[in-house]
């Protein structure tokens, strides 16, 4: 999925995953289904925190 911000500039989106516990922030590309403070699997850094989608956004694809 792609997002179209001007003629010409294409955004690719991507969703940051924050830990509950050890506050682990992870990028990674944006999933149909997707939202805002969805558990999406648990921490493996720490191994015992819950990972959130802490935000969604698009870069601009050059």
């Amino acid at each position: 999925m792609r997002f179209f911000k001007k003629k010409n500039e294409v955004l690719d989106p991507y969703a940051v995953e924050k830990c509950s516990s050890c506050n682990k922030i992870v990028k990674r590309k944006f999933v149909e289904g997707d939202y805002v403070f969805k558990a999406s699997g648990k921490c493996t850094a720490c191994g015992t925190g819950q990972l959130m989608i802490d935000k969604i956004f698009g870069e601009l694809v050059k």
